[in-house]
């Protein structure tokens, strides 16, 4: 079950963008407490998909409704998280291509790699949970830049 579904669960309504966001930062909890869930959370989850669950709780609540359950209903499970991170990696591409007048598919793939290495760890049921914390914070930070050493050769040459 998603994060989103979760929070839907015993309702046949979409849950509101603020109620996710409120369970996902913890509702009535003071800013500096959200702040440190929005980092913490993501950093320390059990899984690499537990990670993406929790980062940019907004971002993933419109990709969950407008890309995830989408795809699902042709697809399976692992093949609509692939679709999700390619949607991603396009639409962080198009900002990026927007912002620096230069077209690059680097964050796309970045994405994408993210996305298989994601599907690739939860088909090997990859668990973090034994480790301590701190440890998990390692394990994630290293999935984050190996993914990005991966694909840095295709960053143009004055963005290295």
């Amino acid at each position: 079950m998603t994060s989103v579904d979760h929070v839907a669960a015993g309702t046949r309504r979409r849950v509101s963008l603020r109620t996710y966001v409120d369970y996902r930062l913890g509702r009535n909890e003071p800013w500096w407490r959200q702040s440190y869930n929005v980092l913490m959370r993501p950093l320390t989850a059990r899984s690499f998909a537990g990670f993406w669950r929790s980062w940019n709780p907004v971002w993933g609540y419109y990709l969950y409704y407008w890309c995830y359950k989408p795809a699902r209903r042709v697809l399976p499970r692992l093949a609509a998280v692939m679709v999700t991170f390619t949607a991603s990696g396009l639409a962080h591409n198009l900002l990026a291509t927007l912002l620096s007048h230069r077209l690059n598919p680097f964050v796309t793939v970045w994405f994408m790699l993210y996305g298989a290495v994601t599907v690739a760890s939860e088909a090997l049921h990859m668990d973090l949970s034994h480790l301590p914390a701190p440890a998990r914070v390692l394990v994630n930070l290293a999935y984050l830049v190996g993914c990005y050493a991966l694909v840095s050769p295709l960053l143009p040459q004055s963005h290295r």
